[in-house]
């Protein structure tokens, strides 16, 4: 199982990318309509990066009065869990003031 670690991080900034040479802006070809992941895909491909979202589930624990405790990642075949992510560590995150974002750290 990975182990892993949540912190609050400052906003970032993004800078406009230089024009062409063109004048236009675009390099010639048009992009694409990029599809909409849903937050469990998107939850999957960061927790399971070598992974298919089919194979996995995401799980959430609740305790005996019916409050999550935790969110887990299995694997659908064999149900080892991959990762788990405590509520405290979210709910702590959540009550950071002027928390700008969300860093997700992932190691193994």
């Amino acid at each position: 199982m990975a182990d892993i670690r949540l912190a609050a991080i400052d906003p970032v900034a993004f800078a406009p990318q230089a024009l062409s040479p063109d004048g236009r802006g675009r390099s010639g070809a048009y992009p694409r309509p990029r599809r909409q992941r849903s937050a469990r895909e998107r939850l999957l491909a960061t927790l399971a990066p070598n992974r298919q979202p089919e194979t996995c589930e995401v799980d959430y624990v609740v305790d005996a009065q019916g409050m999550m405790v935790a969110v887990l990642v299995r694997d659908v075949s064999s149900g080892e869990v991959i990762a788990r992510i405590n509520a405290e560590d979210l709910w702590q995150l959540g009550s950071e003031e002027a928390a700008g974002g969300l860093l997700l750290e992932r190691k193994g």
